[in-house]
């Protein structure tokens, strides 16, 4: 799973239009929920390759910042009343895993559940210690 997050978030830190990357369910889960938000223009799977094809508005690139949150040597878990209390101010969007998938902050306040924080995309800084 690390490993699919930093793939999925070096291929997003680019000015590029396009970028290819090793095929894996995980990245498309995330693609798929990017794809959702207006993040990214649309991807495609090639045998075991994906290609992203990047959004950018007047000429700068949608997403400005990514990071991975959640790393092997700390997972991050939040509940539904901690995800809402650390987003009440928040413009950006947190990926999160949970058992039903890959959805985004704004989908598990609404669902009531809570999951494990893998992203976070054009939130600025955020402390999690």
């Amino acid at each position: 799973m690390q490993r699919a997050c930093e793939m999925v978030q070096s291929l997003l830190k680019t000015q590029a239009a396009q970028q290819r990357t090793p095929y894996h369910p995980f990245c498309c889960q995330i693609l798929q929920l990017m794809l959702k938000e207006g993040l990214i223009r649309g991807y495609t799977v090639e045998g075991n390759r994906i290609t992203v094809l990047l959004k950018h508005y007047q000429g700068a690139p949608v997403i400005r910042n990514i990071r991975v949150v959640s790393k092997p040597t700390r997972d991050i878990w939040l509940l539904p009343h901690e995800l809402k209390f650390r987003t009440r101010f928040n413009t950006g969007l947190w990926i999160m895993q949970t058992p039903v998938g890959v959805v985004s902050h704004r989908d598990c306040i609404e669902m009531g559940i809570g999951g494990k924080v893998i992203f976070a995309v054009n939130n600025g800084f955020q402390h999690w210690c």
